[in-house]
């Protein structure tokens, strides 16, 4: 009898462990990723022929975590968006590594300056090999607007690479 109820107790715990891992996950889903390995991604982009839609950000930006939370975290799991683009993050001010699209390691805050990103928030809008396909948002002027400014944008860069050979 012992050993039976040990055992419940031991299965109940795995089962609370097991959900507040998948809890977890689903959470994470729903946040904007970091930029890592835009190579992987521009490759990726080539072959699914989506833009790599970079949003580049700084800590203290009241408007960038605006940005952040009210348009772009869910476009990860919007099934509208999900097939349209690759979406990532980068921090003009972090020292974080990232392979940029040629392949050199290089940090978050290099690669903003090599972009000449000077305002954030700025969305970019590339393709595989990190070329620009349309004009960067940047900035919130209209907020009331800016969702359908970011649409248009996605789909204008996906023309451009689907009529691309």
């Amino acid at each position: 009898m012992f050993i039976m109820i040990a055992m419940l107790l031991l299965v109940r715990r795995l089962l609370v462990l097991v959900f507040l891992a998948v809890a977890i996950e689903s959470a994470a889903q729903g946040e904007l990723r970091m930029a890592n390995d835009l190579h992987g991604l521009g490759r990726e982009s080539g072959l699914r022929k989506i833009p790599v839609v970079l949003f580049f950000s700084s800590v203290h930006c009241e408007y960038c975590d605006m940005v952040r939370d009210e348009f772009l975290n869910h476009l990860s799991t919007d099934p509208a968006f999900m097939n349209k683009l690759l979406l990532r993050e980068v921090r003009m001010d972090s020292i974080r590594p990232l392979l940029d699209f040629s392949r050199q390691s290089i940090s978050h805050a290099a690669f903003t300056e090599q972009r000449a990103i000077e305002l954030v928030p700025t969305i970019q809008f590339t393709d595989g090999v990190g070329d620009i396909l349309v004009e960067d948002i940047i900035g919130v002027t209209a907020l009331g607007f800016y969702g359908a400014y970011l649409e248009q944008a996605i789909e204008q860069s996906l023309n451009i690479l689907r009529l691309r050979n």
